[in-house]
């Protein structure tokens, strides 16, 4: 492999302190060999020779808008699956039903409101959309929208889509399936497609965590912000974390990722269960 078709230390810099700058996403130097194994293939979309040359062409290009989110979308990491974290869910649902027995008026005078926020291929949004619609079924009365989104692109054109290979559906429990999933009429493909039901109860758009525009009012009543704050700053995190709690109505939950934390900035918020915060202020 030639110089030209390995990414150099300059170049890793570059796209470091692009990704850091846009996106609060660190790309130390560690990370090098991932990063010139995600970037190669634009490398091949582009026909750039050199990570030199893609990246003048990124980077340097003011009007080249397009290519810098492909970028970001390459470097983003999106692992999910349906049911990630599954108590998450199961605290979700029973708090909402106990809400709604003693008189809670979100979800009832007016659609529950969540956001999940970043989405990735939409596993979490369609879970989220099958665990409401079962307190639906028991609660007719009860209603609910959801707003998945996401950094990448891409990710964003297969949640849109909402099919999945078979395999990717083991954690949906069988009565989930039969109710939410449909095969595909071609056994030898292999997929599922989420029922429009649910696909009607979510929107989804492309948002940046660091600089994107948040609700200037409380907006939601819950937000799952999960498996995402690790890859930033301190300062970024503390500052997304205010975000997410004023785009939150009074009594609003935040769920985040069991390996992350809100850290110092607790303040407006009380601990419902791990990693599963209410807003009270």
């Amino acid at each position: 492999m030639t110089a030209a078709t390995t990414l150099t230390a300059e170049d890793h810099l570059r796209v470091a302190q692009y990704v850091q700058s846009t996106a609060g996403i660190q790309l130390p130097e560690h990370k090098r060999n991932l990063i010139e194994a995600r970037l190669r293939k634009r490398l091949r979309a582009t026909g750039q020779s050199s990570f030199t040359a893609y990246l003048d062409l990124a980077l340097s290009d003011a009007d080249n808008e397009a290519e810098r989110e492909w970028l970001l979308d390459a470097i983003t990491t999106n692992k999910t699956e349906f049911f990630r974290e599954p108590e998450h869910f199961r605290f979700l649902s029973q708090y909402l039903q106990q809400a709604l027995s003693s008189g809670h008026e979100a979800g009832v005078s007016r659609p529950l409101s969540v956001w999940s926020s970043a989405c990735s291929t939409g596993e979490e949004p369609y879970t989220l959309a099958m665990v409401l619609s079962e307190l639906k079924r028991d609660k007719p009365e009860f209603n609910f929208q959801i707003h998945a989104t996401d950094i990448a692109p891409s990710v964003l054109s297969v949640a849109r889509q909402a099919i999945y290979p078979v395999a990717r559906i083991a954690p949906v429990d069988e009565p989930l399936r039969h109710r939410y999933l449909l095969k595909s009429r071609d056994p030898a493909r292999q997929q599922v497609r989420i029922v429009p039901e649910l696909r009607e109860r979510v929107s989804f758009s492309r948002f940046n965590l660091v600089d994107g525009d948040y609700p200037r009012t409380p907006e939601y009543d819950v937000i799952f912000c999960r498996n995402v704050m690790i890859y930033f700053s301190n300062d970024d995190r503390q500052n997304i974390i205010e975000r997410l709690r004023t785009s939150l109505r009074v009594g609003g939950l935040l769920f985040i990722g069991h390996s992350e934390s809100i850290g110092h900035q607790r303040n407006g918020f009380e601990t419902l269960y791990p990693t599963v915060y209410r807003r009270i202020s």
